[in-house]
């Protein structure tokens, strides 16, 4: 096989089951291990040029100017196409644990951090070998923790913070400044950075910046990020005829081919205390969802009581969620949600 020198990220179609987690982000940004699949293909094929297309221009400028060092495809010969199809939620939850493992064996600083790792006694316990165990120097990790690596490796980045009594279970990546308290989390999970996580979360993916802070069940599922999950909201991941789970969204209905699958959560959504979600829920972008049981699919926007969030009143919410983290939407991020707003909700 010859030397992989040019790569396209062909995301002129999203296929349906990605709607909801990609519409302010490219699928290639969606983090399913220690890094994203556009991250790993950096470090992958780190002499290679990357080009992306999208059928939406305004989608392409946020694109662009997130990641500078990616060209507009010049529609010349290609070694290598990314498509979409291959990461659909199911499918990227079932890499999680090898994504982990692949990043892991790439990123040299991660093995780097095992070595300067000290276990003493009365602080946190390790089951299993301790060099799987891979703790940033500035990562605290209190007495009373305990980090299972029997079925795979624990990284836990920069700044981030394991309060007691807290199960961590490898393959598992906490992403930089995330505070887990008093948690109990299982394999194949990815985290990503400045989340809040508490209760109970297993086999799933959380992106940056998104809260599920207090006890309940997060299982199977993907949730995007300004997300904020409330106390004792719950995850349903297996039908009670243990069938396999098909989810909507729109219009169309997909099947997952998995009896495991809880839900889709869009990025700026907000799950109410108590809340029950039932298996295959997909929960689009903006949604504000404080009924006791949630199922099927939620259209972006959709407030409390099944009217749209207001697109002003939305924005200047999220700005003010935002600045509590020191970030800020874009203009092109803006402009971007505005024309998701007047498409699915003036359409």
């Amino acid at each position: 096989m010859g030397r992989i020198q040019r790569i396209w990220i062909d995301e002129r179609e999203t296929p349906p089951g990605l709607g909801a987690l990609t519409r302010i982000r490219s699928f290639s940004e969606i983090r399913d291990g220690v890094l994203t699949p556009l991250q790993r293909l950096k470090e992958q094929y780190p002499d290679s040029k990357i080009f992306y297309s999208n059928s939406n221009s305004a989608f392409e400028k946020t694109f662009f100017e997130r990641n500078p060092k990616i060209s507009e495809y010049d529609g010349k010969d290609v070694d290598l196409i990314i498509r979409p199809e291959e990461f659909l939620p199911w499918k990227s939850l079932e890499s999680v644990g090898k994504n982990i493992d692949q990043d892991l064996e790439n990123h040299k600083d991660l093995r780097k951090w095992a070595r300067k790792l000290k276990v003493k006694s009365g602080d946190f316990q390790v089951v299993g070998k301790s060099k799987h165990v891979h703790i940033h120097p500035s990562a605290k990790i209190y007495p009373g923790v305990v980090i299972d690596v029997t079925s795979g490796p624990v990284i836990i980045d920069k700044d981030a913070k394991v309060t007691s009594f807290s199960f961590l279970e490898g393959p598992l990546y906490i992403g930089q400044g995330t505070h887990v308290d008093n948690a109990r989390i299982t394999g194949n999970t990815s985290i990503g950075n400045v989340c809040r996580i508490g209760g109970e979360v297993g086999d799933s993916i959380i992106l940056d910046f998104t809260n599920k802070h207090h006890e309940g069940f997060l299982g199977h599922s993907v949730v995007g990020s300004w997300v904020n999950l409330g106390a004792l909201s719950t995850t349903s991941d297996l039908k009670n005829n243990y069938g396999v789970v098909k989810i909507r969204e729109e219009h169309t209905e997909i099947t997952t081919g998995s009896i495991k699958f809880g839900s889709i959560i869009g990025d700026f959504s907000k799950i109410g205390i108590g809340v029950m979600l039932n298996t295959g829920t997909v929960i689009d972008f903006g949604c504000n969802v404080v009924s006791s049981k949630a199922s099927g699919y939620l259209p972006p926007f959709v407030w409390a009581d099944g009217q749209p969030y207001i697109l002003d009143l939305f924005l200047r919410d999220s700005r003010k969620i935002m600045a509590r983290r020191n970030r800020e939407l874009s203009h092109s991020e803006s402009e971007l949600i505005r024309i998701l707003y007047e498409t699915k909700v003036r359409k």
